[in-house]
C-alpha cells in the first residue's frame, strides 16, 4: 500500500556502502524508518529531502512484513538554512528530534507533536527567536501527551497562584502556593519561580535554560525514562562557546 505523508527527519545512519537507514517523524505514524537503496549516490532522485532535520514529503510503500519501508518519493519542503547555519540553533533542533527518536510511538498518529514541532524548526529558521522557545516546545509536548504541567493553580489545594509560585514539584505536575509551601524551604529558587510566571504569562524572558531542564525532568518522569539526552549535552556546551560572542 502506497502512503503519501510528511516527515521530519530526525536521523540518518549508514546502511551499505550506497544507502542510508532513515528514522523520520510522521504526522500519520509517529516514527517510522525507511531504507533509502542508493541515498548516498550523487544521481539520488531524494537529494536533500532526506537529510537530517529536513522537512519532506514522501510516499512510501508500507507492507506490513519489516519496520523498514521503501520510500519511492521524495520531495523537501523546508531545509531551514538559518537553522543549519547557527549552532546553538541547530543544536536546539536536534534536542527536539532526540527526544521524539526516544519517547515517539511508532503508528500512531500524532499531529499535534508534529505540528508543533514543525512550527518550531520554522521559528528558529527566522532572523530572531524567542530565548524561551525550547521550553515551550518541552511545555507543549507534555500536554500534547497528556502529561499537562499546572502552572496557574496549586497542585494541593487547587487554588490560583497570583504571583510567583512558592516551589515547583514535577513529581506532582506544576506548582505549588506559598500556603501549602508553609515553613518549608522550596526547592527551586526566586529567579526560578519569576521566570515561570513570566513564561506562563508570555512575558520576556531573557533566559530560559533553568525551565529547560526542569520541563526535561518532568518529562522523563512521567515517561519512566532516566537516561540523558546526548544533544542536551551538546546545546550546553555550544552555549558556553557562543555565549561570549553574543555579549
Amino acid at each position: 500500500m502506497l502512503i503519501k505523508t510528511q516527515i521530519l527527519v530526525l536521523h540518518r545512519i549508514p546502511y551499505s556502502d550506497s544507502s542510508w537507514i532513515v528514522k523520520a517523524f510522521s504526522s500519520d505514524a509517529g516514527v517510522i524508518s525507511f531504507l533509502i537503496k542508493g541515498g548516498k549516490r550523487k544521481e539520488s532522485p531524494f537529494k536533500s529531502a532526506l537529510d537530517p532535520l529536513a522537512h519532506s514529503s514522501v510516499v512510501f510503500n508500507a507492507t506490513g512484513k519489516s519496520e523498514l519501508h521503501f520510500v519511492r518519493e521524495a520531495n523537501l519542503l523546508h531545509w531551514f538554512p538559518n537553522m543549519r547555519g547557527d549552532l546553538e540553533r541547530l543544536a536546539m533542533a536536534q534536542v527536539m528530534a532526540e527526544l521524539l527518536l526516544r519517547y515517539a510511538p511508532q503508528g500512531l498518529a500524532l499531529q499535534k507533536e508534529f505540528g508543533l514541532t514543525l512550527s518550531a524548526f520554522l521559528r528558529l529558521d527566522k532572523p530572531a527567536y524567542p530565548p524561551e522557545l525550547l521550553a515551550s516546545w518541552l511545555c507543549a509536548i507534555c500536554d500534547a501527551g497528556g502529561y499537562t504541567l499546572t502552572l496557574d493553580r496549586c497542585v494541593r489545594c487547587g487554588n490560583a497562584i497570583d504571583g510567583d509560585a512558592g516551589d515547583f514539584l514535577p513529581s506532582e505536575g506544576g506548582t505549588l502556593c506559598k500556603k501549602c509551601l508553609g515553613l518549608n524551604s522550596p526547592r527551586y529558587s526566586e529567579s526560578f519561580l519569576e521566570a515561570l510566571r513570566k513564561f506562563h504569562k508570555k512575558e520576556s524572558l531573557p533566559d530560559a535554560q533553568a525551565l529547560e531542564k526542569a520541563f526535561f525532568f518532568y518529562l522523563k518522569t512521567h515517561l519512566g525514562e532516566n537516561r540523558d539526552i546526548n544533544s542536551f549535552n551538546w546545546l550546553n556546551e555550544v552555549r558556553k562557546i557562543c555565549s561570549p560572542q553574543k555579549k
